[in-house]
């Protein structure tokens, strides 16, 4: 879309927060409106029948083919283009742990409780570490 000089585009790369995740790229500037898809220390959620982690991660990996300086996430603070490999990080990080879990026979729900106080820990200054929706995510994937 060309609005007089600027280009934006609208995008769709996939599933993620919800099945319909647009995303809008202003290119000029490298700014990046990332809806639910990247935020600020905000833990990921699945909206009902929404993505998968894993469909998640691979929009994130499109993003990071753009050359995004500054995001604006929906419900966190603004940042930079950092942001997108921070959210990939937690995703997987979040992901390898709780698969690491399902493995040696913990349910989703444990699993949630525990990984939500370790990453409480690990990620001390995120505001809010309730990860028991995501984990259960990640185990119903598998």
């Amino acid at each position: 879309m060309d609005l007089g000089g600027v280009t934006v585009r609208l995008m769709w790369l996939g599933q993620g927060h919800t099945k319909g995740d647009e995303l809008i790229f202003v290119e000029p500037d490298g700014t990046l409106i990332s809806g639910d898809i990247v935020q600020n220390k905000v833990v990921p959620g699945i909206f009902r029948d929404g993505g998968t982690p894993s469909s998640w991660l691979g929009v994130l990996d499109k993003l990071t083919k753009l050359n995004v300086n500054h995001v604006l996430p929906d419900h966190s603070a603004v940042g930079d283009g950092s942001l997108i490999a921070a959210e990939r990080a937690f995703i997987e990080d979040l992901r390898t742990r709780a698969r690491a879990l399902k493995g040696q026979g913990v349910s989703a729900q444990e699993a949630g409780v525990q990984l939500s106080a370790e990453f409480k820990m690990k990620y001390a200054d995120w505001p809010n570490m309730n990860v028991g929706g995501f984990v259960q995510r990640i185990y119903d994937e598998r």
